[in-house]
């Protein structure tokens, strides 16, 4: 039986599979080939809590293939130029220059001249304790005060987590109970949820506090299984990398490139690798749904493949090291109400340009650091371009 759409004849038929393969051969050429070089800073595993590092970046350079060459022959004149000859390139190890802020810039900018694009994601972590704090106990599936449909109600829960930022108590114990990874006792998950309920209480939302009140035992127990998720999804990159694979397909669906990603070795994140394996398939019937102001993508059919590698023999891995240890200084500085330099601010005037013309990074950070963010990067692009 001939399949459907197929000639039954056979001479036919291989004409027909001749032209196809023509076809396709031509959609392949006319592809932009590129390749995600990613890595990570400020990685602290399942201590979310760890002062010495608030701040997690993931991301890295998406480069045409054909820049490549360029790239390197330039990156590696800057090396010799700064001094930077030898060795692997690191953040940690420019960082400690006096003018490290001016050596990422002319990197940086150097990437932008080849058309090279920085994505990324940033979290800061108090905000991310905060946030999972929500999300753990005003998930409808363990809290029958809460309607299913707030499963989706993101802004409503944007705004629980920025008014629980400032419970510095209910984080720590989160915190704790998160980084120890094991199912607690339903008394402690119990005496939790009251500490959020008076925090909100005190706060004047009467109807927040309620929903942490009385919990029966069978809730409690569903609930305290979060608890006890694998290291890598209680890890800050279970969380980051997902969001950036969401980043780069959000870009790349448009637009007729074929992506590789080259990303820094990982170790003992089996399950989010072969997670993210998954999601290299053909798009599927229902193969995305709207997500606030986006789409969120079930299948990343323009990535042809996702393979670790050692960033001492990929130079392009390095670069993206260094793009995520300078935005992590950056953001950290934010954060801690520091003032940035002049450097620092050119290149964050470029990060905020390229968000908005690309909207190829994004952040889990509460608004007052978006807003401090967005008045530096913004004020420094008029002051360049006096628009």
């Amino acid at each position: 039986m001939a399949i459907m759409g197929r000639s039954g004849n056979p001479a036919k038929r291989a004409l027909q599979d001749a032209a196809l393969a023509r076809a396709r051969a031509k959609e392949a050429a006319s592809l932009i080939r590129a390749t995600f070089y990613c890595d990570e800073s400020g990685y602290t595993g399942a201590n979310w809590a760890d002062a010495d590092q608030p701040v997690f970046v993931h991301g890295g350079w998406l480069v045409v293939n054909s820049a490549r060459g360029g790239i390197l022959d330039e990156m590696l004149a800057l090396r010799e130029r700064f001094g930077l000859i030898g060795g692997e390139l690191k953040w940690a190890k420019v960082a400690r220059r006096r003018n490290s802020s001016a050596i990422y810039r002319n990197l940086f900018e150097l990437m932008l001249k080849h058309g090279a694009l920085p994505f990324f994601f940033v979290m800061d972590k108090d905000f991310l304790l905060a946030a999972k704090t929500v999300e753990t106990f005003f998930d409808p599936a363990y809290n029958r005060h809460l309607d299913p449909g707030f499963t989706g109600a993101y802004e409503e829960k944007k705004q629980l987590a920025e008014e629980l930022l400032p419970a510095k108590e209910i984080l720590a114990e989160f915190a704790t109970m998160h980084r120890e990874g094991v199912v607690p006792p339903r008394e402690r998950v119990g005496a939790l949820a009251e500490m959020i309920a008076e925090w909100f209480e005190l706060g004047g939302t009467q109807w927040v506090a309620e929903t942490q009140r009385d919990y029966s035992d069978h809730e409690l127990d569903d609930l305290r299984s979060e608890f006890g998720a694998t290291n890598s999804m209680r890890s800050t990159t279970g969380h980051s990398l997902p969001g950036l694979m969401q980043l780069l397909e959000g870009f790349m669906r448009p637009r007729a490139i074929a992506l590789r990603i080259l990303h820094d070795n990982l170790t003992r994140f089996d399950d989010l690798i072969e997670f993210v394996q998954r999601l290299l398939r053909p798009p599927g019937p229902m193969d995305s749904m709207k997500l606030g102001n986006g789409s969120f993508y079930f299948s990343m059919p323009t990535v042809t493949g996702f393979d670790l590698v050692d960033s001492k023999s990929e130079p392009l891995v390095q670069l993206a090291d260094l793009l995520c240890g300078f935005v992590r200084t950056v953001f950290t500085k934010v954060k801690n109400g520091e003032e940035l330099d002049d450097d620092e601010l050119a290149i964050c005037s470029d990060i905020a340009m390229v968000h908005v013309e690309y909207y190829c990074w994004d952040a889990n950070m509460p608004e007052a650091m978006w807003e401090s963010f967005a008045t530096q990067g913004w004020a420094e692009l008029r002051r360049r371009f006096g628009s």
